[in-house]
């Protein structure tokens, strides 16, 4: 780079005086341990030093605290006075850096203001160089993006031939068979695919060949549940079918269940009519034969009877008759004879040989009532059997 000759004064005035300043600023700097204005100070610290280092404060006791107050007062009047003498040794140091800054301001200000002027000629030479460089990068990042654009669109497209195989793998047989169509009569144009020409190609042909097996898959998986749904429907039929079957044997089975319950009912109800006829035939019939009994039993007290009056008058008859003329009685030939003739009116010749024998009507009613005809009919069934 070629060196300007009218900037060199004003740059070596800069470095003079900027030197210069430096080395008032920059001077050698006494020992820290020998400053001038804290060496009487310094015999004080010693002093409290020797004095006070060991010593132990007690302010237990008043004595005690009133020495620790002293002890304290003498030790802060040198602080006091060790804090003024560095105030008092301060001034002239802070003016001088009051003075320095001063200085630096000067330099930065005039410095400023050579910058200034150096930047008035350099920005218009820097904003055209930069324009350029940024038309350039705008140039080229638009290139990029157009690029990149075009790319992601054919990738794009590539990720759909790849993809288009998964998309369908659910779909119906109709879905699959017009995607398919339309992935044919796609066609991988040089001048729309440029580089990935190959590549979109082969991701074609690929969901060509996918997408065929889909569509097989999908119509047999139709198909088969086109059958599937058929047999169902039979199966539901012939299920429906036979849920009526049921149903209506199941409404006969009731029907006849409850047709035998009524016959039964109707049969238990003949027997129980039958048994409580029964009941009050074999009362009835208890009745007649204590009836029966109950007669025998005065036929049998009466034939006793009858039997003592007859003794009794054979007894009188066979003893001798008195003067007197009796009154001739009605001579009773037999009162056996007419009581049993009375009882029974079929004769027998041994009517008289067992008084427990029944009579003919009380046979004929036995008869009748042990085969439940009427009196007549057992009459008739007795006549033919020649008793």
């Amino acid at each position: 780079m070629s060196t300007n000759p009218k900037k060199a004064p004003a740059q070596e005035s800069l470095e003079m005086s900027e030197a210069g300043d430096a080395q008032k600023a920059v001077s050698p700097a006494a020992a820290v341990t020998d400053i001038a204005e804290y060496r009487p100070h310094e015999e004080q610290i010693v002093r409290l030093e020797t004095t006070y280092a060991k010593l132990v404060v007690d302010c237990s006791t008043s004595e005690g605290l009133a020495n620790a107050k002293e002890v304290r007062v003498d030790i802060r009047e040198v602080r006091y006075a060790l804090a003024n003498t560095t105030k008092t040794a301060l001034v002239p140091y802070q003016q001088a850096v009051k003075d320095a800054q001063a200085r630096v301001n000067q330099v930065k200000e005039f410095g400023e203001a050579l910058k200034d002027r150096v930047l008035a000629i350099e920005t218009p030479v820097d904003e055209a160089i930069k324009a350029e460089e940024k038309r350039v990068a705008d140039a080229k990042a638009e290139r990029e993006r157009v690029e990149a654009e075009r790319v992601e669109a054919i990738r794009a497209k590539i990720t759909r031939f790849s993809s288009v195989a998964a998309a369908y793998a659910s779909r119906s047989a109709a879905d699959v068979a017009g995607i398919l169509k339309s992935v044919k009569e796609s066609v991988i144009l040089p001048e729309e695919y440029g580089e990935f020409e190959a590549e979109g190609t082969i991701a074609r042909d690929n969901a060509i060949e996918q997408l065929e097996a889909l569509h097989k898959a999908a119509f047999d998986r139709e198909e088969a549940a086109a059958k599937l749904l058929a047999q169902q429907k039979e199966l539901d039929e012939l299920r429906e079918k036979q849920r009526l079957a049921d149903a209506e044997a199941e409404e006969l089975r009731k029907q006849r269940a409850e047709e035998d319950r009524l016959r039964l009912k109707k049969q238990q109800d003949e027997l129980d009519q039958q048994r409580r006829d029964m009941e009050e035939q074999q009362r009835q019939h208890r009745e007649r034969q204590e009836e029966q009994q109950r007669q025998q039993r005065e036929r049998d007290a009466q034939y006793q009877r009858d039997q003592e009056e007859l003794a009794r008058l054979r007894a009188q008859a066979a003893a001798p008759a008195p003067a007197v003329t009796v009154v001739a009685a009605p001579v009773i030939a037999d009162p056996a004879q007419t009581i049993a003739a009375a009882v029974d009116p079929a004769p027998a010749a041994d009517a008289f040989a067992d008084s427990n024998i029944p009579s003919a009507s009380e046979v004929v009613e036995v008869v009748a009532m042990a085969f439940c005809v009427t009196n007549d009919e057992a009459s008739a069934w007795l006549r033919a059997m020649s008793f």
